[in-house]
């Protein structure tokens, strides 16, 4: 499929769509899977850049306002290359796309329609958007959607149920489900999947809120460095509020990732931000774990385990972070998502737990030992391939 042009037709009043307007959402799930050489916002202003813009980091997008500030739409199109033009109620995936515009074909622009009105329109070449503008070329009125049906149009197919029409509240909230039902990840760890409901209410409540994802991954920060100080304090009570801040922490470390989600603020900065604040927090429980040992029983010999432990830990971070989190977001396979479910916060439910029953000194010498039995498990089975194909 040839690189397209997408343009979406942006309202005086977009409708939200879990905080964000529904074609910026739009042109966020299409850039994901479709080739697109650029997506044109069409909107009434410029404020639309100064209010949305930080959403559409690594989209390649222009926008074409109708205030006379920015370039007319006629300008920013390419005359020879194909353009899909979105109306402003529609919200397809990019299986849906590819379905329409394999069924369109490279004959005449074609319009997509619903039953009730045309929600897609695809142009083999932009020079007949071009024709169809107003004089002044700047927006795409939805009347040009219905001018492309009367050359050609196409229903919806019934298989095609990419194909999402918001045209109210409902529609917006089925939407709005759906996507909160796509935020649980691969990587998710075992147990953390228990909090994934408490973690998405969490969110739902700071979704409206001027909060950003780095917030909340500094709030889970100082909330895990608080825990992990009062774990190693004096007295039972104080021990017990330390492991309960320390599972608010886990709670929170979701709600960061979560929130970029839907608000569209994810990054690779932010990504790195949290797993520093993951291994920052980390370290501070195994600091805290043999200073609790050691106050509940004085005899006992901390400093060994303590420094297997720390050096483990170490090792295991750098190992994780070497052969599985520097790849960024290319596929993995199922070992490094096992090794990474194991690498997450999963540990801190067990701490919690021995907290409770005062038996953290079985943690630490079972955390001493399986910490370099993981990385030496992650070197061995990240490695084995690498040496295949240099056999091969």
């Amino acid at each position: 499929m040839r690189p397209l042009q997408v343009v979406l037709s942006v309202p005086d009043a977009p409708r939200l769509v879990a905080g964000v307007p529904l074609p910026v959402r739009a042109a966020a799930a299409l850039c994901g899977g479709v080739e697109a050489d650029r997506v044109i916002f069409c909107a009434p202003s410029r404020s639309f850049l100064a209010q949305w813009g930080r959403r559409l980091q690594g989209l390649p997008w222009l926008l074409a306002s109708a205030d006379g500030e920015g370039r007319p739409l006629r300008e920013l199109l390419c005359a020879e290359a194909p353009a899909l033009v979105l109306s402003c109620e529609a919200f397809p995936d990019e299986a849906a796309v590819r379905e329409f515009l394999g069924r369109a074909g490279e004959a005449v622009p074609t319009a997509l329609s619903d039953g009730k009105a045309v929600v897609a329109a695809y142009y083999p070449q932009a020079s007949a958007l071009r024709a169809a503008l107003s004089e002044d070329g700047r927006r795409v009125p939805e009347a040009v959607l219905s001018a492309t049906a009367k050359e050609r149009s196409l229903p919806i197919n019934g298989a095609a149920g990419g194909w999402r029409i918001v045209r109210g509240a409902e529609d917006a909230a089925r939407i709005e489900a759906q996507i909160f039902r796509s935020l649980p990840r691969a990587e998710d760890g075992y147990l953390a999947r228990l909090d994934r409901r408490l973690s998405m209410a969490v969110s739902r409540l700071l979704l409206p809120l001027p909060v950003t994802p780095n917030q909340v991954t500094t709030l889970s920060l100082l909330v895990g460095l608080a825990g992990a100080a009062l774990l190693a304090g004096p007295s039972y009570p104080l021990q017990s509020a330390g492991a309960f801040l320390l599972w608010s922490c886990c709670v929170l470390d979701g709600c960061d990732g979560e929130l970029a989600r839907l608000k569209l603020l994810s990054s690779e900065a932010g990504a790195r931000y949290d797993v520093l604040a993951d291994n920052a927090v980390h370290l501070a429980v195994f600091i805290a774990v043999p200073l609790q040992i050691r106050r509940l029983h004085p005899d006992a010999d901390v400093v060994t385990p303590g420094i297997l432990l720390l050096s483990g830990f170490l090792l295991s971070a750098f190992w994780v972070w070497r052969l599985i989190l520097r790849g960024g977001r290319e596929p993995r396979g199922p070992s490094a998502l096992v090794f990474e479910r194991l690498a997450s916060r999963d540990f801190i439910y067990l701490i919690v737990l021995l907290t409770l029953l005062r038996r953290l000194e079985w943690f630490l010498w079972a955390a001493a030992v399986g910490s370099h039995l993981f990385w030496l498990a992650v070197v061995a089975l990240q490695s084995r391939p690498r040496r295949v194909r240099a056999k091969a």
